[in-house]
């Protein structure tokens, strides 16, 4: 599986202009905060599970389950060597124990959603957006629903108790339990509503950056910009990480959707469930949107620098 640079910066720049037009909106007040919410929870609730569901509806075969559970397995290795950077890495910074979790949980969660699906599709057409979806994308909504809630409210003001209800029922992890029966039973998708699915799919993408540059609109860029340990969790989160555990899995002797998939996936900026997390349970709200503004600025530059390695 070939990645071509400059198509890479072609589709990136795309994604990118998309950004510019939500920050450029979010920042003359022609979408309100309200607005952003909203367009945030039809992608969350609407679009992005039709995304899901539809990119899961294949033809079964023995290669696609096999590759679907190889890049489960070489996910989980990914975000136990994530954890484990994240970790060690946050205990050494001088900050509060607060801003340390959330540095944690920054290095742990990428922007698999609203990033990761759209350049892997766009990159590498809807069969690689499947096994994005099986292999990437439900381990990342496990993590996020669980480990990161924990990570982000044990020292915010409001306690979360794990509760696998909302693990399950989480948008992401409903959609592909249904694209899963679907698949495994191979079962037709009645009109009109598959029409209705494949006519709303091609709309996350867009969303979801548009959504992105809102958020950033909304971010103190100057003190951002000023900030250290922004740096430091984008350049371990960027290319640091992805960039180390490439070589591990070149070393295994991987290749293919099996290497590609899984080190764009964690390639992808920190995830907007950072913040959104952290202002649900009481933590620092403001110092997590900062990392979510500054790695997903500078992932315009690293996502084309990470495809030069494959």
């Amino acid at each position: 599986m070939q990645i071509d640079f400059f198509l890479t910066l072609q589709k990136v720049v795309v994604l990118f202009l998309l950004i510019v037009i939500g920050f450029i909106a979010g920042r003359s007040k022609l979408i309100s905060e309200k607005g952003q919410k909203d367009i945030t929870q039809l992608v969350l609730y609407i679009t992005m599970p039709a995304t899901i569901f539809s990119a899961m509806q294949l033809e079964m075969s023995q290669e696609r389950l096999h590759t679907s559970f190889l890049i489960l397995g070489i996910m989980i290795f990914c975000y136990v060597v994530m954890f484990t950077v994240g970790m060690v890495l946050s205990r050494r910074l001088a900050l509060p124990d607060n801003r340390r979790d959330i540095f944690q949980t920054a290095l742990l969660l990428s922007n698999t959603s609203f990033m990761g699906y759209p350049i892997i599709q766009s990159l590498l057409g809807p069969e690689a957006l499947f096994y994005a979806v099986v292999g990437a994308g439900f381990i990342f909504e496990i993590v996020s629903w669980s480990l990161g809630i924990y990570l982000i409210s044990r020292n915010g003001t409001e306690k979360a108790s794990f509760d696998w209800k909302k693990v399950i029922l989480s948008p992401g992890i409903l959609s592909i339990l249904f694209g899963l029966v679907f698949f495994a039973f191979q079962l037709p998708v009645p009109e009109p509503i598959d029409s209705v699915i494949h006519i709303m799919s091609p709309a996350t993408s867009p969303l979801a950056m548009i959504v992105i540059g809102l958020m950033l609109s909304r971010s103190n860029i100057v003190e951002a910009f000023k900030n250290k340990y922004l740096y430091l969790a984008a350049s371990f989160k960027l290319l640091i990480v992805p960039i180390t555990l490439l070589f591990i899995l070149k070393a295994f002797g991987l290749s293919g959707p099996a290497l590609v998939i899984p080190i764009m996936m964690i390639a992808m900026p920190t995830a907007s469930y950072v913040a959104m997390f952290s202002g649900n349970y009481g933590n620092d709200a403001k110092f997590a949107s900062q990392i979510v503004f500054l790695s997903s600025l500078l992932s315009m530059i690293s996502i084309p620098i990470i495809t030069l390695l494959f």
